[in-house]
């Protein structure tokens, strides 16, 4: 019996661009059911008939659902480019930059407002991550001078301090990012082990552990492209978003 084509999955890879294309269309799906449906039932609660608002709320679960795949991706591949980077400051620049640049767009996509000093966007997290992890880096490069309960320590602090930081900024997934981050980080290179361990990380999110299923058959050799595009998309969605919400609500 010929078994070679019987587990064709064996044989999917995917690349960069494909998961990180497929993250955006989750987290646009997911800025739409928040940007949009969630704030038309609240600006129209005594207008909309009850089985109206039953279905527009199951239409907004859904969303927010699906929603909850595109954030251990992203958080996934900063991880990626922190190993692959070849100038951690110049990539720490561009996060802040496009932090700045995405916190007004995120605003008022998700709010309605210029200004929403309760909730910062994630780009602001995933740049507090990104300092965390050249921190951890920093720490285990000196781990031979440090005895092991220091080394430990110092790692477990440094997590705690950027959670904390990120906490305090008010940033989207705050310390849920650190914790993600610091896990992929000491379990790279250990296959499925590090997509088990990624997927209990997020297990505080429903759904969001199954993004780990696509992650397990990324394929690293295949060399990203259109990285600006991706970066542009995330404030560009929040600019589409509030058209649509302008045009509905």
């Amino acid at each position: 019996m010929n078994t070679k084509n019987t587990l064709p999955i064996k044989n999917i890879k995917l690349s960069c661009n494909v998961l990180k294309f497929t993250a955006c269309i989750f987290m646009f799906i997911d800025h739409i059911g928040y940007g949009v449906i969630h704030r038309y039932m609240i600006t129209h609660s005594m207008d909309i008939l009850p089985e109206s608002y039953k279905t527009l709320n199951t239409v907004y679960e859904i969303c927010r659902g699906i929603g909850r795949l595109a954030f251990p991706i992203f958080c996934f591949f900063l991880v990626e480019g922190f190993f692959r980077t070849r100038n951690i400051v110049k990539y720490a620049a561009r996060l802040l930059l496009l932090s700045l640049i995405s916190e007004v767009p995120f605003d008022l996509g998700l709010y309605g407002n210029v200004f929403n000093w309760e909730h910062q966007n994630v780009i602001i997290t995933f740049f507090i991550a990104l300092l965390m992890l050249q921190t951890l880096k920093l720490i285990n490069d000196n781990r031979a001078s440090l005895s092991k309960p220091v080394v430990y320590l110092s790692y477990i602090c440094a997590v705690i301090a950027f959670s904390d930081a990120a906490y305090l900024a008010k940033s989207d997934y705050s310390w849920k990012c650190m914790l993600l981050a610091a896990v992929l980080y000491f379990t790279r290179g250990t296959g499925a082990f590090s997509m088990l361990a990624g997927a209990v990380s997020t297990c505080w999110e429903k759904y969001a552990s199954a993004s780990f299923i696509l992650l397990y058959f990324y394929d690293p050799e295949k060399r990203p492209r259109f990285k600006y595009a991706f970066y542009l998309f995330y404030p560009l969605n929040f600019l589409l978003v509030y058209l649509i919400a302008y045009l509905i609500i």
